[in-house]
């Protein structure tokens, strides 16, 4: 049993960027008050984004990695 566990890896992200971009945060519809020392409903928005592109990226680069590895390990 080979250890995919760069895989793994990337599916995790991949399914964590999909879920974070269906969970769209508006922050127009955002219906809780700014109260100070909390983050306001534009400074999460960013962050999701933020971070959906980060898990998108993550899983790109992994699965790109992992099909790398793959291809110069059966050509051997």
């Amino acid at each position: 049993m080979k250890n995919n566990s760069l895989a793994m890896l990337a599916t995790i992200a991949a399914v964590v960027a999909i879920a974070s971009f269906i969970g769209f945060f508006n922050p127009e519809t955002c219906t809780v008050e700014a109260v100070d020392g909390w983050a306001s409903c534009e400074s999460i928005a960013a962050q999701r984004a933020i971070g959906g592109v980060a898990f998108a990226a993550a899983a790109l680069i992994g699965a790109v990695v992992w099909l790398i590895r793959r291809r110069k390990s059966t050509s051997l």
